[in-house]
């Protein structure tokens, strides 16, 4: 039962970063509704938030968190 209750309440804390890393590639947040295409979707969802590197400079979410200014 605890965990059932965990699993609920990182719910939204897990999407939010999620499209918050969506967000570093250029993409929407809604992007992540691609996770409930089977198989494929999940891999493809893995090797975009998890493995590639996030847009260089600005895009249409805002500036690149990455860059200094130096």
């Amino acid at each position: 039962m605890f965990s059932g209750l965990f699993s609920l309440a990182a719910i939204w804390p897990s999407l939010a970063i999620g499209a918050r890393r969506c967000h570093d590639r250029g993409r929407s947040g809604w992007f992540q509704l691609i996770m409930l295409i089977p198989l494929i979707g999940w891999i493809w969802l893995l090797v975009e938030i998890g493995f590639l590197r996030g847009t260089e400079g600005p895009n249409r979410f805002g500036p690149d968190p990455l860059h200094t200014g130096y």
